[in-house]
C-alpha cells in the first residue's frame, strides 16, 4: 500500500513528527510551503486570525499527487484551536484525490479533536487513525511512544488492505 505524508510546519514541531511517521511506515513525504511569510509578531497575529476565521492560506504548488497513494496522512499544527491556513488550503484543493486518510497534529496543549473534526469535514472522510502530540511531549521526547502506536495502527490498516500472496 502506497502512503504519503503531507504536512505543514512553521516551527518544525510538525516536521519532526512527520519525518518519524514517514520513516516508520515507509511513506513518501511532502511539506506544504507557505507562499507568504508568517514570521514575526504581525505574521503570528495574521496566522491566528486566519485560523479562527477558517480561511485558507496561500501555498506553493505541491509535487506529489495524492491520487497516486492508497493512504494520505495529513499533519498540521493547531493554531487558535483550528487547522492552520496552509493545510486548509491543501485539503480544499486536493480532497477529491484522497482515497483514505489519517491525521496527526502538534499542539501547545489542546485543540486536536477540533482540528481532526475540521479535517474530517473538509476531506469528507473519516480518518483511519489520529495522533495528537503536545509541545511538552516533543520537548521531553515522550511523544515517540505515541508515534509508534500510531504507526502500528496505520500498519494494521495497510496490512488489512493488501491481499495475501500465495
Amino acid at each position: 500500500m502506497k502512503t504519503l505524508v503531507v504536512y505543514y510546519s512553521l516551527t518544525n514541531h510538525t516536521h519532526q513528527v512527520a519525518q518519524r511517521i514517514a520513516q516508520g511506515v515507509g511513506a513518501n513525504i511532502e511539506r506544504i510551503v507557505d507562499a507568504q511569510s508568517r514570521e514575526g509578531f504581525v505574521g503570528y497575529l495574521r496566522s491566528g486570525r486566519e485560523s479562527m476565521l477558517k480561511r485558507p492560506g496561500q501555498i506553493q504548488p505541491v509535487k506529489e499527487d495524492p491520487s497516486a497513494y492508497d493512504l494520505t496522512i495529513l499533519g498540521a499544527p493547531v493554531w487558535s484551536w483550528n487547522l492552520s491556513p496552509p493545510m486548509r488550503s491543501f485539503v480544499m484543493a486536493k480532497k477529491d484525490k484522497f482515497k483514505r486518510v489519517a491525521f496527526f497534529c502538534t499542539e501547545g496543549g489542546s485543540g486536536g479533536p477540533r482540528l481532526f473534526r475540521q479535517l474530517q469535514t473538509l476531506c469528507g472522510k473519516s480518518p483511519v487513525a489520529t495522533l495528537e502530540v503536545t509541545e511538552g511531549e516533543l520537548r521531553s521526547g515522550t511523544y515517540a511512544g505515541k508515534v509508534e502506536a500510531f504507526i502500528r495502527q496505520i500498519s494494521g490498516v495497510t496490512a488489512s488492505t493488501v491481499p495475501d500472496s500465495e
